[in-house]
């Protein structure tokens, strides 16, 4: 799964999405190392044009009873995504890029947990695939997608979040082929990342800061 990001840096993140002609404003990206489901991330949707949307990380179908989730939806497998009553009908139409500078993971072995930050080994930022609805009050909530892990995420956890990579963002965005769609949500080449290991300091959601990223 992926639970924790990192979006710290508002220039790398702008770097990467500059291929799709958009800025994030710096102050819908205020420095953050310790993101996690629930709060409002910047991202980069299309609906008239590409552009900058505010979401909210979590959805809760349309379709649900009242009480029928005990916590809104923060990942969608992309092995089952076309197939689920939840994601079905946002795959094929909204369809969302999360800009973020990395993401945590954590290694857990007979009791004992570890933690990881992945970053990209280009550029200073990465591109999280996820898709996205409209709530009946006219919010928008995303949903990341998850696939299987890459040989450099496998040691820590068997999955990971798509990336998506710079060139091919704006068919993400705008593909209406789900073959094109398909081939994106897959692991990241093993030598596009890079796994670190850092403190447990980042456990706790509330923990903010440089030292969130820190190697130990």
């Amino acid at each position: 799964m992926c639970g924790r990001i990192d979006a710290h840096d508002p220039v790398g993140v702008n770097n990467l999405v500059s291929v799709l002609d958009v800025v994030i404003p710096k102050d819908r990206f205020p420095p953050r190392y310790n993101v996690a489901p629930g709060t409002t991330l910047a991202t980069i949707c299309h609906k008239v044009d590409i552009d900058v949307a505010d979401m909210h990380w979590g959805i809760v179908p349309h379709w649900a009873k009242p009480g029928q989730f005990e916590r809104p939806l923060i990942n969608a497998r992309a092995e089952t995504i076309h197939e689920k009553a939840s994601f079905k009908k946002l795959i094929a139409r909204t369809r969302v890029i999360v800009p973020v500078n990395g993401f945590y993971e954590w290694r857990r072995v007979e009791g004992n947990k570890a933690t990881f930050y992945f970053k990209s080994n280009d550029q200073d930022a990465m591109a999280l695939a996820g898709i996205y609805q409209i709530s009946r009050d006219g919010e928008m909530h995303c949903c990341l997608i998850t696939t299987e892990a890459n040989e450099v995420m496998r040691p820590v956890h068997d999955r990971m979040p798509v990336l998506i990579p710079q060139g091919a963002m704006r068919d993400w965005l705008l593909s209406e082929d789900t073959h094109v769609i398909d081939a994106l949500m897959k692991p990241a080449a093993d030598d596009s990342i890079t796994a670190i290991e850092v403190s447990s300091y980042a456990n706790n959601a509330h923990n903010e800061g440089e030292k969130c990223i820190k190697p130990l």
